[in-house]
């Protein structure tokens, strides 16, 4: 039996129990396909992932000179399965051996809604009772490909899953270039591109258990014969739908292949299935575009906005959080008074932060309290209700921060319960943040974080916001729940229970928003996104920062679901100051909300706030729900911009942003030229949050042509960095 003949992401050559006729699959979307052969000696291909063909035979051509149409795979009888070592599944079966050896069953194609195509392959092992379910899922609409695996032990003896990708590419090109978004605390999703140069490896990946997409996004662009371009050039664009430990991997082979694959990471955990038992990999996302990073965008955000986020196409309210305005030091009175304000000020939702809860060990510092999810009488001795009943009354919504997954060793819960916290044995307890890890693995912890939220909203049904915090990561991963045989399931089985717990808080409160923050960008993930409605981008508030932080994880993620924040100046995370408009204008290119104590605004940033959240709000659909375009990059430039464009009743409207970052005495900068306009159409120019320093473009006012807008562009009159504008376009 060969030793490992191993599935690669759906595609792999398999054989088949018995010869047949061949058989063509083919997916198709908008614009783009991808197909499948079963050839009569029973292998399975993906012979072609491309652009759409007007004849779907030509992509069964399969010319090495064709840049996609390209077997995944050759066949493994004749010896070229391991020839690169790539193993996307590798199984070591219950009598030790590492073998699989797959043939196909059967497969169906069918159309689970409308603009929708699905391909289930089913295969069994020759000889192991191990089957695998490969499913393919096309959305005409996006001209997105889903793609997931799963593994089944029908033996009677455990298996261990060694290798788990849930995709792969594998393309030919003249060069190769990735594009991923790296990061840290403060820091998060700055986007980096490199060259894959013939015979090396580029990997990202992350093992920290939880807020894995701090360190990078799970995200990936890969462009064929040259750097990755706005609006041209070949790519693929796609994303990990997993909150866990992934793995990102690039190579280039000797013979001038690239293969990729895309899975959880299981180098630290493999995987120990028990018999009848079902492992569902993640999700891999993807799609492909021949006219640059800037379409494959638009497509990623289509199929995001219509189900890869939560409500992503109900728009999203402007919010002030307490935060930056209180942290911990709060009473009923001052929170009274900030609701207050934010309702006049025209915001629309006012959350508690940290420090509410507790009361043997109270919330006023993050060394105490964790787990423990019953309201602190002595700061709030009117309850959450009391203050849903004082937002109500100042006619704005109410929101709650909470942190089920951790826990303070300073807690009642911890005192109850130190067996629900990950930790190994004969090893000391280590703390970051002064908390612990619950062990979400164990089924009673999942059910009492279940309870505790939904006592919570269920108590305050009119609480219409969840911030769901989540803080430190896993460094000893020990569990008091799972077998010693299975202590290396825990990292997987972490993040399935966290999965459990949000699906069924989303579905008991289904009108609730609940935002993915992990000390910031965390969970910028299509995983965690399945089921909240937006990510917290990072803690780091300053503006500077966020547009470059903004730039790269919109590569990704559409604007409905990245919160950001006007905050004060300086800013506490890097003391830069900055002027309120560019807070404003920086904050208004995603979900705008506010985090600062609304009470010490003077009365001239009271007046400007007030007018660019009314301005936000009447453009809230254009920036929450339009296509995005990028213009001019501030990793390229001293300056970025980008715009939206939304269709509204056969007529378009458009919003700009632009923002000058740095600049010389005798720097001039060339006009910004648009996109996505109709150029044979006229648009009304309006600049909005326009303050004491001035207008920054001469055709505010003024009705200006799609083409000129597109081939001339618009010059800013910059007088000094730091400085933005934002532009409305109107079609007549």
């Amino acid at each position: 039996m060969t030793t490992q003949v191993l599935l690669a992401t759906a595609i792999a050559s398999l054989s088949l129990g018995s010869a047949s006729a061949d058989q063509k699959i083919d997916l198709k979307t908008k614009s783009s396909q991808m197909s499948f052969d079963i050839k009569n000696s029973g292998q399975l291909y993906r012979c072609y992932f491309g652009r759409k063909l007007a004849n779907q035979d030509d992509a069964r051509l399969n010319s090495s000179s064709s840049t996609l149409a390209y077997p995944t795979l050759w066949n493994a009888n004749e010896g070229w399965a391991n020839a690169s070592g790539e193993y996307n599944i590798s199984i070591t079966q219950g009598d030790g051996r590492v073998s699989l050896d797959l043939v196909l069953d059967s497969y169906k194609v069918s159309t689970p809604t409308p603009g929708q195509e699905l391909a289930v392959f089913e295969f069994r092992d020759t000889h192991y009772p191990v089957r695998v379910r490969l499913s393919v899922l096309a959305h005409e609409d996006s001209d997105v490909f889903e793609q997931w695996i799963e593994i089944t032990n029908n033996g009677k003896d455990a298996i261990t899953i060694d290798e788990a990708a849930s995709g792969h590419l594998k393309v030919k090109g003249t060069r190769y270039y990735v594009s991923t978004f790296s990061g840290t605390w403060g820091g998060e999703s700055f986007i980096s591109e490199e060259e894959v140069k013939q015979g090396n490896i580029l990997e990202r990946s992350s093992h920290t258990g939880t807020r894995t997409a701090q360190e990078g996004t799970p995200g990936f662009i890969l462009s064929l014969n040259g750097p990755a371009q706005e609006d041209e050039g070949e790519v693929f664009l796609g994303a990990l739908a997993w909150s866990g430990n992934y793995d990102l991997r690039f190579k280039h082979s000797p013979n001038h292949h690239m293969f990729a694959s895309f899975g959880a990471n299981l180098c630290q955990s493999p995987y120990r299935l028990e018999a009848d038992r079902t492992l569902t990999l993640p999700r891999w996302i993807v799609t492909y575009s021949d006219k640059g990073k800037g379409e494959a965008t638009r497509q990623l955000h289509r199929w995001a906005r219509a189900g890869g986020i939560q409500k992503g196409t109900s728009e999203r309210d402007t919010l002030l959080n307490s935060w930056e305005g209180a942290h911990f030091n709060f009473d009923e009175p001052l929170l009274h008074k900030m609701m207050e304000r934010s309702a006049d000020m025209g915001l629309e939702l006012f959350v508690l932060d940290d420090g509410w809860f507790a009361n043997k060990y109270p919330r006023n510092y993050d060394n105490a309290g964790l787990g423990d999810w019953t309201v602190n009488k002595k700061k709030l001795p009117n309850g959450v209700e009391g203050l849903v009943k004082v937002a109500k009354d100042n006619k704005i919504k109410f929101g709650i921060w909470v942190e089920p997954e951790m826990v303070n060793p300073k807690s009642e819960l911890y005192e109850t319960h130190p067996d629900w916290v990950i930790k190994l044995p004969h090893r000391p307890l280590r703390e970051e943040r002064s908390q612990l890890v619950l062990d979400l693995s164990n089924p009673a912890v999942q059910d009492y974080i279940i309870k505790c939220m939904d006592d919570l909203l269920s108590g305050n049904p009119e609480i219409a916001y969840i911030k769901w915090d989540c803080n430190r990561t896993v460094w000893d991963p020990g569990s008091t729940y799972l077998s010693d045989a299975n202590q290396k399931n825990l990292h997987v089985d972490y993040v399935n229970g966290y999965y459990r717990i949000m699906d069924e808080l989303v579905k008991k409160h289904p009108s609730v928003i609940f935002q993915a923050c992990a000390s910031g960008g965390g969970r910028a993930d299509f995983g965690a996104m399945k089921y909240h409605h937006e990510f917290w981008v990072s803690d780091n508030t300053d503006p500077y920062d966020r547009i470059f932080m903004q730039w790269g994880v919109g590569h990704l993620f559409p604007a409905i679901s990245m919160a950001s924040h006007v905050t004060v100046s300086p800013c506490h995370q890097t003391s830069r100051s900055t002027p309120l408009k560019f807070r404003f204008d920086v904050a208004s290119a995603a979900r705008l909300g506010f985090e600062l104590q609304p009470q010490n605004l003077t009365q001239d940033e009271v007046t400007f706030s007030k007018k660019a959240l009314t301005e936000y709000k009447r453009i809230r659909p254009v920036v929450q729900l339009g296509d995005l375009y990028r213009l001019r990059s501030p990793y390229d430039t001293k300056e970025a911009s980008l715009m939206y464009v939304k269709e509204e009743s056969g007529k378009q409207r458009a919003v700009v942003f632009a923002y000058l970052l740095s600049r010389l005495q005798a720097d001039s900068t060339s006009p910004i030229r648009l996109k996505g306009l109709k150029p044979d159409k006229r648009y009304k120019v309006t600049e909005l949050n326009v303050d004491h320093s001035g207008k920054r473009t001469f055709l505010d006012g003024k009705e200006v042509g799609g083409d000129y807008l597109m081939g001339n562009g618009i010059s800013f009159g910059w007088g000094k960095e730091l400085q933005s504008c934002v532009i409305e376009l109107q079609e007549i």
